[in-house]
């Protein structure tokens, strides 16, 4: 009864989930996650135009100021990267399931690169040459926006960070689905939890379906077991691993894993 009990929290937390991870943004090849960081209840500023200088400070133009969830990460990519492959990596998938872009521009159309770095996003992680930068801003048809910006720094790496921010009027949880992939897919996976900073730990959600004489609860287990081994003693750690079996909303997929973060 209780184990019962357990799952129908489960469900219930699984049908308010904010699933960020199915907007589908995989991150470029050897992308290093920085840090990450989720806020409720925010407002939130999303461009619409290059940044400029207002009085003594430095903003956009335009702008839609929003009250919502907001979730942002920051990712450095090795300075081998062309950075019209890695913008075009991002943009494509951004674009993708009829979003529409809001705002777009590169280089010097951008305006500051300073600025944006430190006025507008208030990371100097982020500063870079004026020609080198790339801005998009995107929405979905459920009111989700994106921001991406990345510029090549001095040092020649690459920094990468996308925004999200789901609007209050669709918002229903502070817990952000971050990545999702396929439960075989193990050196993506091995490279996901990697990626992770020191501290920082995850829930997995490992959906199944029954296989021949095998229930979808026993899939599930061989399957939390395989990636586990994958994984090795040491990534394993950063992991609680969660059987939804065939329990799981059909977002989730099949046969797949949703990260979710555990608070430091």
């Amino acid at each position: 009864m209780v184990k019962f009990h357990k799952i129908l929290c489960l469900l219930a937390f699984l049908s308010s989930v904010s699933f960020a991870g199915v907007l589908g943004i995989e991150p470029y090849r050897d992308a290093q996650l920085v840090k990450s960081n989720v806020q409720t209840d925010q407002q939130v500023e999303i461009p619409l135009s290059k940044i400029r200088r207002a009085g003594s400070g430095w903003e956009p133009e335009s702008v839609i100021r929003l009250n919502g969830d907001y979730l942002t990460s920051l990712y450095k990519i090795n300075r081998n990267a062309l950075l019209e492959d890695v913008y075009a990596h991002y943009r494509s998938q951004m674009l993708s399931d009829g979003r529409s872009v809001l705002f777009e521009c590169d280089s010097r159309s951008c305006g500051s690169s300073n600025a944006w770095a430190n006025d507008f996003f208030g990371d100097y992680l982020l500063y870079g040459a004026d020609q080198s930068q790339f801005l998009l801003v995107v929405k979905n048809q459920q009111d989700v926006y994106q921001v991406l910006y990345l510029n090549r720094r001095g040092a020649g790496d690459v920094m990468v960070r996308l925004d999200e921010v789901k609007t209050a009027s669709v918002k229903n949880t502070e817990f952000y689905i971050v990545a999702q992939m396929d439960a075989h897919d193990i050196p993506r996976i091995r490279r996901f939890v990697g990626d992770l900073p020191e501290n920082q730990r995850v829930v997995a959600f490992v959906t199944s379906q029954k296989s021949g004489v095998q229930t979808a609860i026993e899939v599930g287990d061989q399957l939390i077991a395989v990636v586990t081994a994958g994984l090795g003693d040491q990534l394993k750690e950063k992991v609680r691993f969660i059987n939804l079996a065939d329990l799981g909303r059909e977002s989730l997929g099949v046969n797949r894993v949703s990260f979710v973060y555990v608070r430091p």
